[in-house]
């Protein structure tokens, strides 16, 4: 079973003529995304969802009503898959509503055989996003899946948006690289001292056995 993302993917690289028409057409846009924030009474809604997220501090009001139009909104279904480990990477994900959890593929040996397993690494929830990573590396591969665990709605944007939001409003598109590029510098420096505590702990515990080995 393919990803969502996969299948959009496919669809804008087939097309992407007819898909940017279908951003223009209401009636055929909320088929295709099943609902839209451009035709759904969560227009006014969505920009105060944003404010209350912290990389778009720097945004105006206005900045927010102008982008949240480039957003797709889609509910997926429990256990659907969103994005798939190993898959081109292609969208940045707004948890509007729900949880998602992120898993990764982990090789472990099992009565002498090798086995591949999914592990969790990540639950997450209304107001955190994902997929950062696929809108500023051109031949980004997802490292990990992310699955919906029951109902949940994702506010996303894809490559080609951006490329028309930077067109149509560059000061906007400017703004929101920033942000991305703020994510991106938040994981890092999350894992940077994770890292540190790590070490710091097994030095710790070589330090306690060297000293019972006295």
């Amino acid at each position: 079973m393919s990803s969502h993302e996969t299948d959009i993917s496919k669809e804008y690289q087939e097309n992407p003529a007819k898909v940017k028409q279908e951003r223009l057409n209401i009636p055929i846009l909320k088929y295709f995304w099943q609902a839209s924030p451009l035709a759904t009474d969560k227009k006014s809604s969505i920009p105060i969802f944003l404010r209350n997220i912290k990389v778009f501090d720097n945004f105006s009001d206005y900045e927010l009503k102008k982008f949240s139009d480039f957003l797709h909104e889609r509910v997926f279904s429990d256990d659907e898959i969103i994005i798939r480990e190993g898959d081109s990477g292609f969208g940045f994900y707004l948890i509007f509503n729900g949880n998602i959890e992120i898993f990764t593929k982990k090789n472990i040996v099992v009565d002498g055989n090798l086995d591949t397993r999914q592990q969790l690494i990540a639950r997450l929830g209304k107001g955190d996003y994902f997929g950062e990573l696929a809108l500023l590396e051109k031949q980004n591969k997802r490292n990990a899946s992310a699955v919906s665990k029951g109902a949940s709605t994702l506010l996303t944007i894809y490559k080609p948006d951006i490329e028309e939001l930077i067109e149509r409003y560059p000061v906007i598109g400017a703004k929101f690289l920033q942000a991305i590029s703020l994510i991106v510098a938040y994981r890092f420096n999350a894992v940077t001292l994770e890292m540190k505590n790590l070490k710091e702990k097994l030095l710790d515990l070589e330090s306690r056995i060297e000293n019972t080995e006295v």
